[in-house]
């Protein structure tokens, strides 16, 4: 159990760093370095919750409740570095991201975080299959498509929370991003069936 909270927590730490070059850079440069986050999941084999709740068999799908807890952890501690570097420009861009979220419809939040998740997906299946492309490309996609992927979205909520802009919207718009996240996960493996496991 020690290992399994502390990959989760490291994956977390990874996302959050990736989060983290984005609230800096902004645009398709952070997008593109974004990308780093889950590259680095990817090989240090970390248990990120949207790389892993596509693949899981559904029989262990319970191991992903304290698998996103971890994650969120994990992204609390790259929060608290990040609090030392946050500028004007890096909150401009955190405000924007709040601002999206906290507009959006409930069923809105789930729906734009099932696409998030079906990248996500198809980006691990790309790295089993043995090639990074798809996911060099889907997760500028997703990012740029304004689409919310739970554990980045966890550490712009702590970057937030830290800045003293706690507000209770947060929780439901992040439970939705985990449901909406974790249905786009597992669309995939829905549609393609036998394909998938091949």
């Amino acid at each position: 159990m020690k290992q399994f909270l502390s990959m989760s927590a490291f994956a977390g730490l990874l996302i959050g760093i990736a989060g983290l070059v984005f609230l800096h850079v902004g645009g398709l440069g952070g997008a593109i370095l974004f990308a780093f986050g889950l590259m680095t999941v990817t090989i240090t084999k970390t248990l990120l919750f949207t790389g892993k709740a596509g693949y899981l068999p559904y029989k262990e799908s319970l191991q992903l409740i304290p698998m996103v807890i971890g994650n969120a952890l994990g992204c609390l501690i790259t929060a608290y570095i990040a609090s030392f570097t946050i500028n004007d420009n890096a909150l401009a861009t955190l405000h924007t991201i709040m601002a999206a979220r906290e507009a959006a419809s409930w069923y809105g939040l789930i729906a734009t975080s099932i696409g998030t998740g079906v990248i996500v997906s198809l980006a691990v299946y790309g790295v089993r299959k043995g090639t990074y492309l798809p996911l060099l490309y889907g997760v500028p996609v997703f990012i740029m498509c304004g689409l919310p992927h739970s554990i980045a979205d966890a550490f712009y909520y702590w970057v937030a929370i830290l800045n003293g802009e706690f507000e209770a919207w947060i929780i439901t718009a992040w439970i939705m991003s985990v449901v909406g996240n974790y249905i786009g996960c597992n669309l995939p493996r829905w549609f393609m069936q036998k394909e998938f496991e091949a």
